[in-house]
């Protein structure tokens, strides 16, 4: 059993103030148990002013971090805040550890780092909980291979952190005192951990605008969608405008693979050739269509699809992540899905939430198998049962 403790703090400035805070609501002597880790979310000035690593310094266990335009934890939420969620069991444990994906071979960092926190020929994780970095190059399913590569398939939940700058500067991820944009945590959690996973994303019905056809992409680079440069065929749909997107990240792609399958994606950004780089990979023939996905359907499908779904399990505590896509829709309402999973979740379950660039979750395929897999504009949940 996994029991969820939370905690938070809106004190940016007071560094000794906000350590309190963290500790005097996780009551860590009351309420610790053999094993713990403590995962944080935060707004990027909790780590320029030093919070984020004094509160890191002041745990008695390993901790991991991203940023987050907006966090919450149970009882509080906003943008200008850092959480704390302590997954603390007495039969669970937890190894944490981090390499650097932007200074080294992301495959080879990646099955050294795996390799540490379970070596060969001793017991697998039950479960790998990952922050992970926006790379260029390398996305979340290339991230998703190699994890699969060396783990034979675990279970990967996570997220890649994100920032509420419009370039997206600033991104921290940490572990353990270290910390920088292009660092890869893992904890791996063994045990009878036994994960449930929740997963809402574009309907077809909100598919918009008649389906084309990706006609030259490598990895996460759309280079032609019908033979056109990407930025030429927006214009044409009208979704850009003399070469300009406004929102990029808030269009949702939705992509028909060969074997019928359905992915979402969304861009980061646009390179100087027009090239759309987007958060996970977008393959060569793949159909892709454009989603309305206005703020009415946002928040419908936070609070049917996942809030009301974790309240109804019971006995459980729940990691949660958003896409940072789905708040744009908001405009000013943009703590519309925090307020929709308080509405259900705080009176039911203790849970820590997060907006990220891009969400790590098992989906069943059409065999009914669980599989890892990457997604955008989707909310994300992993639900983790919980004792006394």
């Amino acid at each position: 059993m996994i029991r969820m403790l939370t905690a938070h703090t809106r004190e940016i400035d007071d560094v000794n103030g906000a350590v309190d805070d963290i500790m005097r609501q996780l009551q860590l002597e009351e309420h610790l148990l053999r094993h713990s880790v403590g995962i944080s979310s935060f707004h990027p000035e909790f780590m320029e002013t030093g919070v984020v690593g004094a509160v890191g310094a002041a745990l008695p266990f390993d901790f991991v971090g991203g940023t987050a335009s907006a966090t919450a934890v149970t009882g509080a939420g906003g943008d200008l805040m850092l959480t704390v969620s302590v997954l603390t069991s007495d039969d669970i444990q937890f190894r944490t550890g981090a390499c650097s994906l932007a200074e080294n071979e992301p495959l080879a960092a990646i099955q050294r780092l795996y390799a540490r926190l379970a070596p060969p020929f001793t017991e697998k994780p039950a479960l790998l909980f990952t922050l992970a970095p926006v790379m260029a190059d390398f996305g979340g399913d290339d991230l998703l291979a190699a994890l699969d590569a060396v783990s034979g398939g675990i279970p990967v939940f996570g997220s890649l952190p994100f920032t509420p700058t419009p370039d997206g500067s600033g991104i921290e991820i940490c572990c353990n005192g270290e910390h920088h944009a292009g660092l890869l945590t893992l904890v791996a959690l063994f045990g009878e951990v036994n994960p449930e996973f929740y997963l809402t994303t574009i309907p077809d019905g909100r598919i918009i605008h008649q389906k084309s056809v990706i006609t030259k992409a490598v990895n996460n680079r759309i280079q032609s969608i019908n033979n056109l440069v990407p930025l030429d065929y927006l214009e044409s749909i009208g979704l850009a405008e003399q070469g300009n997107i406004a929102g990029i990240g808030s269009i949702p792609f939705v992509l028909t693979l060969d074997d019928g399958s359905r992915v979402v994606r969304s861009a980061h950004s646009v390179t100087k050739e027009g090239d759309i780089l987007t958060y996970g990979s977008v393959p060569q023939g793949a159909k892709i269509g454009f989603s309305d996905a206005g703020a009415a359907y946002v928040l419908q499908s936070a609070r049917d699809d996942i809030a009301r779904a974790v309240a109804a399990r019971g006995n459980a505590d729940a990691l949660i992540f958003s896409c940072d896509g789905r708040k744009w829709p908001l405009g000013s309402g943009t703590t519309g899905e925090i307020y929709e999973l308080a509405k259900y979740l705080d009176r039911s379950c203790t849970y820590q939430f997060a907006y990220a660039a891009g969400e790590l979750c098992p989906v069943k395929n059409r065999e009914g198998r669980q599989v890892n897999a990457f997604h955008n504009f989707s909310m994300i949940a992993c639900l983790l049962r919980s004792g006394g």
